[in-house]
């Protein structure tokens, strides 16, 4: 699917910058996860010069946020990377769209409009709060003009606003993995808060590759994503990645556990791999994330030193310390 940005769901509507670069944040996050949605979510080059609050367009409220990370990507995204539709913009006889009497042709939900009649699958994403309000999907698009010669009817197109459900969408659009390699590629891109040990494709390589486990491993490693994300840069945890750590850290169900005493000192050994960001140094990780059914385990670094904000991923594979 092919996702455009609705420029028509920007008109000045927010009460603050940060309101808005709060928003942003969200969408600017899973454009960095999700590395096919960054290559298809297409904005107009004109994006940035939509108002945002009574006085400030997109480029000028982001040049307001503190975070100087924030305020490159950003820009970098609007201005030079893209990708921009302007460039690539699909031709049509007819070209003329209005959404509700707003004519749209130039804008995002224009170009959804000309590209759904071309055969693709397109959808856009919506910033809330507008005078349209935008919380409802499909939007149906008027083509050409409400007179019997110049009527060429309604284009439905799906509608995104809440950034867990185009996730969602996102994820179905991909294919299932179909091999060990294909599951480490993935958990690459997804979690680049994880840092992966250069032996776990070997090491999965000898096993019959199994969806279920896939699935949980990527379940599995969601979570320890999540702890990067609720970290300080000093991997200091939010409240939040306290509350994650007391669900599935804690309990006899914990999703994750330390080995017990008897089997750190039996398992020392197997329990101690290389480091992957410098693989001259040895880490000893008895933390595990477990999959019951076959039995694996996802060993790392747990707790993290001092001042570090990424997890070490050292091992993914079958149990190690079967007696």
């Amino acid at each position: 699917m092919q996702w455009f940005i609705n420029d028509l769901s920007l008109d000045g509507q927010f009460d603050t910058a940060e309101s808005f670069c709060t928003a942003l944040s969200e969408l600017l996050k899973l454009r960095m996860e999700q590395p096919l949605f960054k290559e298809q979510l297409f904005c107009s080059r004109q994006l940035g010069q939509h108002l945002i609050t009574e006085k400030y367009n997109l480029q000028k409220t982001v040049l307001q946020n503190p975070n100087p990370l924030f305020k490159r990507q950003v820009l970098e995204w609007i201005s030079k990377s893209g990708p921009f539709w302007d460039d690539t913009r699909e031709q049509n006889e007819n070209d003329y769209f209005t959404f509700q009497n707003e004519a749209v042709t130039e804008q995002g939900l224009g170009e959804a409009s000309r590209r759904t009649l071309a055969g693709l699958d397109t959808g856009v994403f919506s910033f809330i709060g507008s005078r349209f309000g935008f919380t409802s999907t499909p939007l149906s698009v008027q083509h050409g003009w409400r007179e019997p010669e110049l009527d060429f009817g309604i284009i439905e197109i799906s509608n995104f606003w809440d950034i867990q459900r185009l996730k969602q969408a996102i994820e179905d659009e991909k294919p299932e993995p179909q091999s060990w390699v294909e599951v480490m590629a993935e958990a690459c891109s997804r979690f680049n808060g994880l840092i992966f040990s250069p032996d776990i494709k070997r090491i999965l390589q000898p096993s019959p590759f199994s969806r279920c486990v896939s699935q949980r491993i990527f379940e599995l490693l969601g979570v320890l994503q999540c702890l990067v994300e609720e970290s300080s840069t000093q991997g200091q945890l939010s409240d939040k990645g306290i509350e994650l750590c007391n669900q599935h850290f804690v309990g006899k169900k914990a999703w994750f556990s330390g080995s017990s005493e008897s089997e750190k000192h039996n398992f020392e050994h197997v329990l101690t791999f290389s480091d992957p960001a410098n693989n001259m140094q040895k880490l000893f990780c008895p933390w595990h994330g477990k999959i019951k059914t076959p039995q694996f385990r996802i060993h790392f670094e747990w707790p993290r030193p001092s001042g570090q904000r990424e997890i070490k991923v050292v091992y993914i594979g079958p149990k190690l310390t079967k007696k």
